[in-house]
């Protein structure tokens, strides 16, 4: 007995009925775990600490350094001192590092930006910065070494959420935070540079650091 075409065709609606709920929740099992997986993936993003205050200095060739006119580069902001006896050296050379690591990805100068700002501008003149950045092999393409008045730098350092000052025989000192500022002057993150100059088996790498700077781009 030959079968209708409306009974041959029952069997097909019958299978595209008994596997259609099973792929559904398949393709949404599978849509969910894609998601999941992206999620983890993604690297956890910088809360916005505070606006960062705008400043003016002159660098080591006597031109004007504001934050506005660095605007649009992400920064890493640092208070130093030439004559430090301790953590300025290795911390500059750290971000010498760092400088390194993105010269190779083609982002130094143009899209990042260090600014070096002494607390000590009566003794580090602009010779005396030259020296300094020279030692520590510093891009100019991307690295400022900058100074201004005295008093005014500790009250923009504390501003910056780190510290400044002098002790009672007249001995700078200051914390050593490296202050990450993104492309609109936002500050992203305090760095302690004690987590990637002090030797151990916790110690970060400098590519840590340009890892940081990069999720800001």
């Amino acid at each position: 007995m030959e079968q209708s075409g409306d009974e041959q065709m029952q069997p097909k609606k019958h299978n595209l009925q008994r596997y259609a709920f099973p792929l559904i929740v398949l393709a949404l099992c599978a849509g969910m775990g894609a998601y999941l997986l992206l999620s983890q993936m993604k690297k956890p993003e910088l809360p916005v600490l505070a606006q960062g205050t705008e400043f003016s200095y002159a660098d080591m060739n006597g031109e004007t350094v504001t934050l506005s006119g660095t605007n649009g580069k992400v920064r890493l902001l640092y208070f130093f001192f030439a004559n430090c006896p301790d953590v300025c050296p290795p911390t500059t050379f750290l971000m010498s590092q760092v400088q390194e690591e993105l010269k190779q990805d083609g982002l130094f100068g143009d899209k990042v930006q260090f600014l070096s700002v002494t607390i000590d501008p009566d003794h580090d003149t602009p010779a005396v910065l030259k020296e300094y950045a020279q030692r520590f092999h510093a891009d100019r393409q991307g690295w400022k070494f900058l100074w201004g008045d005295e008093k005014a730098t500790a009250e923009l350092a504390r501003k910056y959420l780190t510290d400044v000052g002098k002790d009672k025989d007249g001995n700078y000192w200051h914390m050593n935070l490296i202050i990450l500022l993104d492309e609109d002057g936002q500050i992203r993150d305090l760095i302690s540079a004690q987590n990637y100059i002090e030797p151990g088996p916790k110690q970060l790498k400098p590519s840590a650091m340009a890892d940081k700077i990069k999720s800001l781009l």
